[in-house]
């Protein structure tokens, strides 16, 4: 059986960002993934001002070197919120939305937990997690046994991990309830050039979840969501509506793929014993706009640096782990879901309506909150110079 101090399991932002933090310190540590890499990845790819300030502070990087990498594709400072009528806000960000390929993007932080030391296998599905004397046996599909001190599940909205707890009732999570699903599509940027070329969000196409259209070098991202709970059946009708909405034939674009999203699910007990979840495999994700990449990067960040403190007594990272998580992130995302059942939970075009008027008396604390400089709890500054 192969050994290692941890096993990653998810090669996204969140397990490569684990990754790399922990072999960094001289930690022998293998992700496992079931997919090969470069590999698509369904995602708007925003990244807000804290993402930006995490990764620089994570990674020694800044904004013009991610550029020159092609990492980050494009940069604006305007964004339009449009809602089904046809009315519209749109205004100038202080700070630029910045967006990335996920393709590019989620093979360059996993190329640099390589380099870091991190050992990838792609291709390795995991089947069974079992706990043993002094750390947990990961079997995968392939026949692999690999033996690890800590288990790192960073696998995703439908995580086999935390679907492998809940199975032995090590936790209990009432998943389902805010999950939302996704039709996204990439749209060549050649053929539809009448779409928009910043940022623009869309609300009235569908009761509680909104739809995007977001710019990208070669080609636009265009999407919808919406809780399952509330508007799973009118997600197709939902999408047809807004493809309408904004002129594009449906004839003219590839069929939407959907995936599963995070939206308001988060787990306040984030794993078990030496097995901590992390990014959307712990429901870690914006419930108001699903924002989810800053909450992988943050989320590994908070585990690796309760890893490295509990080390060799891998059972008692959990308890740093979890303490931080509800203390740094899950609070916030608290108040986002509060938010975001005042504001859905109103009637008719009341949503839009709201969100229209909290835009025009406070526009920068609202971009400000969605940048990461003010707390969704009551708009209150966080500082401008590091992320939360």
């Amino acid at each position: 059986m192969h050994i290692f101090d941890a096993i990653v399991i998810g090669a996204g932002p969140a397990g490569s960002t684990a990754a790399y933090l922990l072999a960094s310190k001289g930690f022998r540590v293998l992700i496992l993934d079931k997919e090969t890499f470069p590999r698509e990845k369904l995602c708007g790819g925003l990244l807000t001002w804290k993402t930006i300030k995490l990764l620089e502070s994570t990674f020694q990087t800044n904004i013009d070197f991610l550029k020159s990498k092609q990492i980050i594709t494009c940069s604006h400072n305007k964004y339009r919120v449009v809602s089904s009528s046809g009315t519209s806000f749109k205004s100038q960000l202080d700070y630029p939305f910045h967006f990335v390929q996920r393709t590019a993007y989620d093979s360059f932080w996993l190329q640099l937990a390589c380099q870091e030391g991190a050992e990838f296998r792609p291709g390795e599905k995991v089947i069974s997690l079992d706990y043993l004397d002094g750390g947990t046996k990961i079997s995968t599909d392939t026949g692999g046994e690999f033996f690890g001190r800590y288990i790192v599940g960073a696998d995703g909205a439908v995580s086999k991990i935390r679907g492998l707890l809940a199975s032995k009732n090590f936790i209990h999570t009432d998943w389902k309830s805010n999950l939302a699903t996704a039709l996204e599509v990439f749209v060549p940027s050649r053929q539809t050039p009448e779409l928009p070329n910043y940022p623009h969000i869309y609300f009235g196409h569908i009761p509680w979840g909104y739809a995007w259209c977001f710019p990208g070098k070669q080609y636009r991202v265009i999407g919808i969501c919406g809780l399952n709970a509330k508007a799973g059946r009118l997600l197709r009708k939902g999408y047809e509506a807004f493809l309408d909405s904004i002129h594009i034939p449906r004839e003219r674009i590839p069929t939407p793929a959907s995936h599963a999203l995070p939206y308001g699910n988060y787990l306040t007990t984030p794993g078990y014993g030496n097995v901590l979840l992390l990014g959307d495999a712990c429901g870690l994700a914006d419930p108001l706009l699903g924002e989810g990449i800053y909450y992988a990067h943050k989320s590994a960040q908070l585990a690796a640096q309760a890893v490295i403190r509990s080390y060799p007594e891998p059972m008692s990272a959990f308890r740093g782990y979890a303490r931080h998580l509800n203390r740094v992130i899950i609070s916030e995302l608290k108040y986002a879901r509060i938010g975001r059942h005042i504001i859905f939970s109103l009637p008719g075009a009341w949503p839009y309506r709201v969100l229209m008027s909290l835009l025009k008396i406070m526009p920068k604390k609202c971009e400000e909150t969605i940048q990461g400089q003010r707390s969704f709890k009551w708009f209150r500054s966080v500082g401008t110079n590091s992320p939360r």
